[in-house]
């Protein structure tokens, strides 16, 4: 009767197991899903500068001025 025991033991232990690495694993991929959806709003709301050039007494690029030819 000991090995039996053992066994459902050991049966009872690898459910408990395979059910807490499905949890941690779904936890990890809902977290990874709401730090994507995040960085893609963040994205979003990037500007598009166009054309930029050097601006030498700053020292930073800047957004090329318009010139009316």
């Amino acid at each position: 009767m000991p090995p039996v025991m053992f066994l459902a033991i050991v049966g009872i232990a690898g459910i408990a197991g395979y059910r807490l690495l499905s949890a941690l694993s779904r936890n990890a991929q809902s977290g990874a899903r709401k730090a994507d959806q995040a960085m893609r709003r963040a994205a979003a709301n990037v500007r598009d500068l166009g054309n930029l050039e050097w601006d030498e007494a700053a020292g930073v690029y800047k957004p090329r001025a318009k010139r009316d030819n």
